[in-house]
């Protein structure tokens, strides 16, 4: 996979347009487009940058030339699925001895917690992706 398709299969995965990525990196649609169909092979380091944070991930997941980005493929979610994991989300961290999650007796501070929700998140969210995909049967796919 080359740059130009990480580029449109995150920017699809973050649910965005062409025109939305544009103005979040302060270029023209046309650039975008340009980029991710291959017509500008050098893409400056700024540039790089700016998608990254744009769509936040990591440099290294728009130059890698890893092939096994598959969240692409998967189905995006709805606002109702969103609302069920961050309501479940909560219900989990609530039920949750933090003391005995973090060690013991140690005594977990903000970032901590905010690291572990982001993460739950992060999982909560790909597994209910691959789930759709797996369960839903194919009439009602959009493909």
């Amino acid at each position: 996979m080359n740059i130009g398709h990480r580029i449109k299969s995150l920017r699809k995965y973050q649910g965005l347009t062409q025109k939305e990525l544009a103005e979040k990196v302060h270029k023209s649609p046309q650039v975008i487009s340009n980029w991710e169909r291959g017509y500008t092979p050098n893409i400056t380091n700024e540039d790089i940058v700016n998608l990254a944070t744009a769509l936040n991930v990591k440099v290294s997941d728009i130059v890698s030339s890893s092939n096994d980005d598959t969240r692409a493929d998967l189905p995006p979610l709805t606002p109702r699925d969103e609302r069920d994991i961050a309501k479940d989300l909560e219900k989990m961290l609530a039920e949750l001895d933090t003391s005995a999650a973090f060690g013991g007796n140690l005594t977990p501070d903000g970032e901590d917690l905010e690291l572990l929700k982001s993460s739950l998140t992060q999982a909560m969210t790909l597994a209910k992706r691959v789930a759709k995909q797996k369960f839903t049967p194919k009439k009602y796919r959009k493909e």
